[in-house]
């Protein structure tokens, strides 16, 4: 079964808060002039998008740990590229600022290769082509394809074949990793608390 909330292919298990919160830096950039060494610098206004997460594994000791190890794995790396965050609590459009939480709810009703909800509003929410459906039921997943309405998805499977059914849709955020902390808890070592800090890139 797919993880509903992942980085990359790691999964974040369950989400148990999350903040948004942006904030803006002066950033100096190289101005040419003809002595390098005493260039002046002219600041730009940078806004920079950040998402704290806490959360939550359980498992064996050994498969947490791997998902911490792939993390960290990343965190120490030059992370030359970007890491993909898919999560109901991500937004992926480019303008606004919605929480993606209310994409999690209940089908009211079936057809072939949809979900339908009437207490939904997908279109307002952001929900796209390409974000990630699951049945939170089965664990069957599906991948959106159109946004017909409010309250249906067209998907690449047909994942809900009766109702009522819990469902989640994630978004994708790109985003670079920034830190994560992990508080195991006792006896067992079956459960990890972890807070995971990521900034959104383009």
């Amino acid at each position: 079964m797919a993880d509903v909330n992942t980085i990359g292919t790691i999964p974040l298990g369950k989400i148990q808060t999350w903040s948004d919160k942006k904030t803006s830096s002066i950033t100096p950039v190289s101005f040419p002039g003809q002595d390098a060494g005493e260039t002046e610098g002219i600041d730009t206004l940078g806004i920079i998008a950040f998402t704290d997460f806490e959360g939550q594994w359980t498992g064996t000791f050994s498969t947490i740990q791997g998902y911490i190890a792939q993390i960290k794995g990343i965190l120490d790396g030059n992370q030359t590229s970007s890491s993909t965050l898919r999560s109901p609590f991500v937004n992926t459009r480019t303008t606004g600022s919605v929480i993606r939480a209310d994409s999690m709810g209940t089908n009211t009703s079936t057809s072939a290769n949809k979900l339908i909800a009437t207490t939904a509003t997908f279109s307002s929410l952001g929900v796209q082509a390409g974000d990630l459906v699951k049945n939170l039921v089965t664990g069957e997943v599906a991948n959106v394809t159109a946004v017909d309405s409010e309250i249906q998805l067209s998907l690449d499977a047909d994942i809900f074949t009766t109702n009522p059914q819990g469902f989640a849709v994630s978004a994708s955020m790109n985003t670079k990793l920034l830190s994560l902390d992990t508080r195991w808890e006792l006896p067992g070592l079956s459960i990890c608390n972890y807070k995971l800090s990521v900034m959104q890139v383009k």
